[in-house]
């Protein structure tokens, strides 16, 4: 990793942080200081110094665990360890070899065209791929980060409107900034991590905001489909380069790319070059993959199969409603009975989405709470939620 910052030029600048600016030289001698001496668990925050301990522990040789303490830090010949987010289950050590992250990072510059002259706004957590690959794709292309401590609405909006190109967000964050442009400048924002509510893209349009849909998880070290910048606005992303994407009997999407991680710490390599995900989805005619849910959120009611982020996506359409997340709870009559907990909006929304999907669709019970349970990353908290409700 150390060798990508220096074959860059010295005197541009890699990290900008409240008006702080560190050139790739600067960087290097930060990494180098820190490479002999940096444990290699780290807890990192969104600060200048969990950044260098970062670059240095990618380039140090071993493997670097981002996250909780694991039981086994057996490793293999990985780089990187990172945990899945634990939304829908326990967290999951993923080992991520240094060639991994060169695919991931080359992939994206090639299907973005993102480059040296690109500043990317970092305000994701840095124990979660989708700021470390900040990070990684900016150190591989020679571009430039400005890192904010912490994702605020105000402060990013206003960094949006300075010298950054690209942004990447969840819906959530999308949502929270739209009332804060109108944006211009910018090259692209990648739009990921969960569902994208419908009407969500048209808005961001509408301030100015060169929005692109992408898909990808900790397993592929974030982005392996994105909507290509060319395209017409659409609710799909197209496979980046190197990147092989099939839909499975039972609707599950798989995966084929070198950036796939080889398998989960503890565990022995993955025997099958395609990676099964858990995500249900279905390819376009162009080869663009749209993401419908999780399999292992589907809720079986009534003998039928309801997948939460349809009824999610509809619920969210509700004027009123800022975020909602369904779940289904055990019941002696249904088996399991869907639950409805949203922000915002009439106490019980039933009626209204009867007038748009199927009757078993259609969630019998309806909490309202003054904030959703979160991750870290901002998604809801799908197990959160359920013990809530429980």
């Amino acid at each position: 990793m150390i060798e990508w910052l220096r074959r860059a030029d010295p005197d541009r600048p890699f990290l900008v942080f409240h008006g702080r600016s560190w050139t790739y030289g600067e960087t290097v001698l930060e990494v180098e200081a820190r490479i002999t001496r940096l444990a290699r668990l780290i807890q990192p925050s969104l600060e200048p110094e969990s950044v260098f301990d970062l670059l240095a522990g990618l380039s140090g040789g071993g493997a670097t665990v981002v996250g909780p303490q694991p039981e086994t830090t057996t490793a293999g010949d990985s780089t990187l360890v990172v945990f899945t987010s634990g939304s829908t289950g326990p967290p999951k050590g993923v080992r991520l070899s240094l060639f991994n992250l060169q695919a991931a990072a080359s992939a994206s510059a090639d299907h973005l065209g993102h480059g040296r002259d690109d500043v990317w706004l970092l305000a994701m957590p840095l124990h979660h791929v989708g700021g470390i690959s900040i990070l990684v794709r900016q150190a591989y292309t020679g571009g430039s980060v400005t890192l904010l401590p912490r994702f605020d609405p105000d402060e990013v909006a206003e960094a949006m409107k300075g010298r950054v190109t690209m942004v990447s967000v969840v819906p959530t964050m999308l949502s929270r900034l739209l009332d804060r442009g109108p944006f211009s400048g910018l090259r692209a924002v990648l739009v990921g991590g969960g569902t994208i509510p419908s009407g969500l893209l048209e808005r961001a349009v509408d301030s100015g905001l060169p929005v692109l849909p992408t898909y990808g998880m900790t397993e592929t070290f974030g982005q392996v489909a994105t909507l290509r910048p060319d395209a017409p606005l659409a609710y799909e992303a197209h496979p980046l380069p190197g990147v092989e994407v099939r839909v499975e009997s039972d609707g599950r999407i798989a995966l084929r790319s070198p950036q796939i991680s080889p398998g989960y710490l503890g565990e022995p390599d993955r025997p099958d070059s395609w990676f099964v995900t858990n995500d249900i989805g279905e390819l376009g005619d162009d080869g663009a993959v749209r993401v419908m849910g999780r399999a292992d959120t589907m809720v079986v009611t009534g003998g039928e199969n309801v997948s939460p982020e349809r009824v999610e996506a509809v619920v969210r359409q509700h004027l009123d409603v800022n975020d909602a997340v369904v779940v289904g709870v055990s019941d002696p009559e249904w088996g399991q009975m869907l639950v409805c907990l949203h922000e915002g909006g009439p106490e019980d929304l039933g009626d209204w989405v009867a007038q748009q999907l199927p009757g078993f669709m259609v969630p019998k019970r309806w909490v309202r709470v003054d904030a959703l349970p979160r991750t870290s990353l901002g998604k809801p908290d799908r197990e959160a939620a359920a013990r809530l409700v429980e």
